[in-house]
């Protein structure tokens, strides 16, 4: 029969208890066997402890830099926000340009050739009405002055009727002496874009009338990429 292991240690051990003798006296531990035996038992307690405590840190998880969460951003050290400089203004809108009508540029002395035109323009349209030719004298009228007349027939009934007392004489003053500037009488322009610079005040007299109110008009002549305007101001 096969002998189990264990069962041979315990007839190994049963023959060596046999043959084992009693001593005469019980043996006693020399002291610096045991002094050596607690040392040594120290030394690997300390040695045990030792790699204990090794053992614990290198399985204790080394410090890992933190990671910002998936989906989110890391945090800006500074809030963000419009920058304010030192420097900054507030912007002004820019103004409106300025409207097409009324007088335009600055007042001046007409020349020559101004004075001549506006002299030509007034007698041509008074001899026109003087000669009942109310077209001719309708067309040399600023659009501005024709819309304030209404329609043609209406002025013209109007020039015909003054014009009955006028008898055909007149006579024309260019820049009148005694008479207000020019820019006192821009009321009767209706906001016609008045050329300021070139622009000539007229006054015509009619001897028929004399020390009549109605004996003497005055016009504003405006010259025009079109020709001269005129703009019965009085």
């Amino acid at each position: 029969m096969v002998r189990s292991r264990t069962e041979k240690i315990l007839e190994d051990w049963q023959m060596v208890a046999r043959s084992a003798r009693r001593p005469a006296e019980a043996p006693r531990p020399g002291i610096g066997r045991i002094t050596l035996a607690m040392g040594i038992v120290g030394t690997a307690a300390a040695v045990i402890i030792l790699i204990v405590a090794l053992s614990a840190r290198g399985l204790s998880p080394l410090p890992q830099p933190s990671l910002p969460l998936v989906g989110t951003s890391p945090s800006p050290s500074a809030p963000i926000g419009p920058s304010s400089s030192p420097s900054a203004s507030v912007t002004t809108p820019p103004s409106a340009p300025p409207s097409a009508t009324g007088p335009t540029g600055p007042t001046g002395t007409p020349t020559t050739a101004d004075l001549s035109a506006a002299r030509s323009a007034i007698d041509h349209y008074t001899a026109a009405l003087v000669q009942r030719d109310y077209a001719t004298a309708w067309a040399l009228l600023g659009p501005e002055d024709q819309v304030s007349a209404g329609t043609i027939a209406a002025w013209s009934a109007e020039r015909r009727a003054f014009f009955q007392s006028v008898a055909g004489r007149y006579t024309i003053v260019v820049s009148p002496p005694g008479v207000a500037p020019i820019t006192d009488w821009l009321a009767g322009t209706y906001g016609a874009p008045i050329d300021l610079a070139h622009a000539v005040l007229v006054e015509v007299d009619y001897p028929a009338l004399a020390g009549n109110n109605a004996g003497y008009e005055l016009f504003i002549v405006n010259p025009t990429a079109d020709g001269p305007r005129i703009y019965n101001v009085r």
